[in-house]
């Protein structure tokens, strides 16, 4: 056999492995896409819609059951879904995020007040708790209906609603429902759901899990982490680590994976399996917040894949949607740090900011005017509390 046809197979073989260099872990961009609508359809009605855009006719995707309960004093509604593809013999359990200011400010004020155990788990967030006991019987009765029992589960959901799939497939794997192996999480622009030891004994249960973060996407930051003090920062006011010892305080489950400049298709994205663990100081960790920027950081929240997720949801993942009024995230930031483009309502997509924005890392932190939470403001004050220490 001559040398061409050797050198042609070899080089056929490196061709075919390109996709997959560097690759660490199992994230799946396109399905991570096709789960963003599920995310997204949480926030409006035309589920049907989503679905013919996510996935291919054949596969049958179709609504089992929507759930809508109050979950909080304040009369505020969560919400979850169903969706069930018999001819892939798959589950997929979707959550909505948060809708209104009064659940934004609860769901902050409970993360100031200690955490609540998980079934043995580790201590979680008491607003998130409450809210999955009361959506979790209605989809506790499909995912052991006889008719679904053996079907893998896919859980997912963006901001509020990402940290409601963790806990909804953390206690289907916990009560013997499915096996670790057979459930997957996906979420975008998830908070931290709860303690330490709650993350490390997710890990050890479910070993799909990605938590997807667009940019400087506040929210994976809130609550705040406990920061290693023992860390020397390059510069006099740097970011420091998430402390992988406190074992008591807010960390996350699962791994990042951070798109920190787009999120088109091919852009960059990292894998963020550095230290410490599901806290890679190397990926969104490692940048700073300031009150001056926060609404780029809350557009950055409300923008996934290119799209609006709560108007691409209501308009039935329309990719030609309008960009809408301000969410609930921008109006709390708008009225705390004002601008020409609140009251216009257009929010700053800061693309022209590079990948990490070192005039913010290497910059003084400002300067914060004490201030009394009247009830006109309280909002406000509520993102004081939730998010000082991150800061």
């Amino acid at each position: 056999m001559g040398r061409w046809p050797v050198l042609l197979a070899v080089l056929a073989g490196v061709v075919t492995a390109l996709p997959f260099l560097g690759k660490k872990t199992r994230y799946d961009e396109n399905e991570a896409r096709s789960l963003l609508n599920l995310a997204a359809a949480a926030y409006g009605t035309s589920h049907d819609s989503c679905f013919n855009k996510s996935f291919p006719a054949h596969e049958q995707h179709r609504l089992l059951g929507v759930m809508q309960h109050e979950c909080d004093h304040l009369d505020s509604i969560c919400e979850s879904y169903v969706v069930v593809s018999e001819p892939l013999q798959k589950l997929f359990v979707v959550f909505r995020g948060t809708k209104t200011k009064t659940q934004l400010l609860l769901e902050g004020w409970q993360s100031i007040n200690p955490g609540v155990d998980f079934f043995d788990l580790g201590n979680v967030n008491r607003y998130f708790m409450n809210a999955h006991l009361v959506l979790w019987p209605e989809i506790e009765q499909i995912i052991v209906d006889p008719k679904y029992k053996n079907f893998p589960i896919t859980f997912t959901g963006h901001s509020l609603g990402g940290a409601l799939a963790t806990l909804a497939a953390a206690r289907t794997v916990r009560q013997g429902y499915r096996t670790g192996d057979e459930v997957k999480v996906v979420t975008f622009g998830q908070p931290r759901v709860g303690s330490l030891e709650f993350a490390k004994n997710f890990d050890k249960m479910i070993t799909y899990a990605f938590r997807v973060v667009f940019r400087r996407d506040i929210v994976p930051h809130m609550p705040a982490c406990q920061k290693n003090r023992t860390f020397i920062s390059e510069t006099e006011h740097g970011a420091r680590p998430c402390d992988a010892d406190a074992l008591d305080k807010h960390y996350h489950q699962g791994t990042e994976i951070w798109y920190p400049d787009a999120m088109d298709h091919g852009a960059l994205y990292i894998e963020c399996t550095g230290l410490p663990k599901n806290e890679d100081f190397s990926c969104s960790d490692k940048m700073k917040f300031y009150y001056d920027q926060t609404n780029s950081y809350i557009w950055d929240h409300r923008h996934y894949f290119g799209v609006r997720v709560p108007e691409y949801g209501k308009t039935g993942c329309d990719e030609k949607m309008i960009e809408g009024k301000p969410g609930i995230f921008e109006n709390v930031m708008c009225w705390f740090s004002p601008s020409p483009n609140c009251e216009e309502h257009i929010l700053d997509k800061t693309e022209e900011l590079p990948v990490v924005p070192f005039e913010i890392i290497n910059m003084p932190p400002p300067v914060v005017r004490s201030a009394v939470c009247s009830l006109t403001f309280i909002h406000t004050c509520f993102i004081l509390l939730f998010s000082i220490t991150i800061f």
